[in-house]
């Protein structure tokens, strides 16, 4: 049955009022109150459309229910944007306009919903070259955010502002952009811009969203208190609520209250393949430098969970990783792999009993907090011999199977090493040792993660964790290995009784790291 607002809106269009009838539709599914979209392919398939009511106002309505085509079935929201551009192509004569009424920045926002930035740019230039308007500045600007063309977008935005210097709105989307690649004194210089204009609606936004990024920036405490202030003050702001979410995420360690998975090139690729379901048979990967081979063998067991069966993986690196992968500090440090070449490492350990494997894996199961699973890991240790301990290291290269295969294998293989060196570490804080001075590969991550919690609960382990910190600092390299530099600032930072320049170089370096 349909509802009074869609007969009122018939009822309109019907009786030549066809103006006042596009309004009240596309405001009444705009602010929710109604759903039914049935009108909207009735009244875009009529050819004399524009003719009744006006090339405004047929623009102002396109411009008005693209986010409402945006939530439609896919063969209806196909459907319904061709239908938009039939009525574009029967426009021969536009007026220019400052607002999103504008032609041809309606048609630009058209093409960007689509998804069609190339396109969406030539409409919007074709308009500046008939003349600039603040809207036609404001959406070239926009576009070329689109297709990550910064200077173009950051001049076409300024253009906009310079021409109605109180609408300044552009910049919170300029500011989302470096916002989304935690570049936040860039984001953070745009949300000045609209806090400067003083609109009281981009200002609610672009406040909150300025103070994150002078916290993310800087990491100074009272940053985050008037965020807090500024959530408390506006209790409707939904984008300051979400802040004080993320910040205090945010301030959440990395591998100590939650496990951070790794960023390498080949693991985010097959994140990628498992997300769009791409793959079969052989899958070739070529990377500049040489990977880690717990990524190499993460990516094959990865592969297997996807496929179902066993794949091929050929990677092909342009060069080795300096310091080399495959040597350890001293005869102390732990070899789990071979290396016949820099691409294909192959176990130096022997596979585990089901009996050790099931042992690291209960404990791998539970929810992560290294806190818990370090407390939990004594009596974990307490079950193994003195033989079975060089087992631990045979799961961190042969990890052990899961109940309902749930979690992604990369992201369980860094579980199972994490739980692995918990339990050695209960054995024995030598094997923290062993493992920092054995070649570079993950286990090291929980190793000094651990070495640098412990000295933040009980400073007598603050020299020892600190020697192991320095060790492993030397050794990862600051060029390709993102993942472990990232790790380290994270642990580096628990250090306990260190001065106020030390944290705030960590907690830098630590963001520049995540920054793209």
């Amino acid at each position: 049955m349909r509802s009074e607002i869609v007969k009122k809106a018939e009822h309109l269009y019907e009786a030549g009022k066809v103006s006042e009838a596009l309004r009240c539709y596309a405001t009444s599914l705009w602010r929710g109150e109604e759903d039914d979209t049935g009108l909207l392919e009735v009244w875009l398939s009529d050819r004399d459309l524009v003719a009744r009511a006006g090339e405004q106002e047929a623009c102002l309505f396109i411009a008005s229910i693209l986010f409402t085509i945006d939530r439609c079935e896919d063969a209806l929201r196909e459907r319904l944007w061709a239908l938009c551009h039939d009525v574009f192509d029967r426009i021969t004569e536009s007026t220019d306009r400052a607002d999103n009424s504008d032609r041809y920045v309606a048609e630009c926002n058209l093409y960007r919903h689509e998804k069609k930035p190339e396109k969406a740019l030539e409409v919007i230039l074709k308009g500046l070259e008939r003349g600039g308007t603040t809207s036609r500045y404001t959406f070239a600007g926009l576009t070329y955010l689109d297709i990550e063309r910064e200077e173009e977008a950051e001049r076409y935005i300024a253009l906009g502002v310079e021409s109605d210097p109180g609408n300044a709105a552009a910049y919170n989307d300029l500011g989302d952009y470096y916002f989304s690649r935690r570049r936040w004194r860039k984001a953070g210089e745009c949300y000045d811009k609209v806090l400067e204009a003083g609109d009281y609606n981009d200002c609610g936004w672009a406040e909150p969203s300025r103070i994150f990024c002078c916290f993310m920036e800087d990491g100074e405490p009272y940053e985050l208190e008037r965020l807090v202030l500024c959530a408390a003050a506006d209790t409707g702001n939904a984008r300051a609520q979400e802040l004080c979410r993320m910040a205090a995420f945010e301030t959440l360690t990395p591998n100590v209250d939650y496990l951070e998975p790794s960023s390498e090139s080949i693991i985010n690729a097959v994140r990628s393949m498992r997300e769009n379901g791409t793959t079969s048979g052989v899958v070739r990967c070529a990377t500049t430098c040489q990977e880690s081979a717990s990524s190499i063998n993460a990516v094959r067991l990865a592969l297997e969970q996807i496929c179902g069966k066993p794949s091929a993986f050929e990677l092909t690196a342009g060069k080795a990783q300096n310091p080399p992968l495959d040597e350890t500090l001293d005869e102390e440090g732990i070899v789990l792999w071979r290396y016949p070449d820099i691409n294909t490492p192959l176990p130096a350990v022997e596979r585990p009993s089901d009996y050790v494997s099931g042992i690291v894996a209960e404990l791998a199961e539970t929810d992560f907090s290294l806190k818990s699973w370090y407390e939990a890991a004594e009596q974990y240790a307490e079950k193994l011999s003195g033989v079975q301990r060089d087992e631990l290291y045979g799961v961190m290269v042969y990890p052990p199977g899961q109940k309902d295969g749930r979690i992604p294998a990369e992201e369980w293989l860094a579980l199972v090493q994490f739980a692995a060196v918990c339990i050695l570490a209960r054995i024995s804080l030598r094997e923290i040792d062993r493992i920092c001075k054995g070649q570079i590969d993950w286990p090291l991550i929980p190793a000094f993660t651990l070495a640098a919690w412990l000295s933040a609960r009980d400073a007598s382990y603050a020299q020892w964790a600190e020697k192991i910190l320095n060790m492993v600092r030397s050794r990862i390299s600051r060029e390709n290995y993102c993942f472990f530099e990232y790790a380290y600032t994270c642990a580096a930072y628990l250090l306990p009784g260190k001065d106020e320049s030390y944290y705030t170089e960590l907690w830098r370096w630590r963001q520049s790291l995540r920054g793209g």
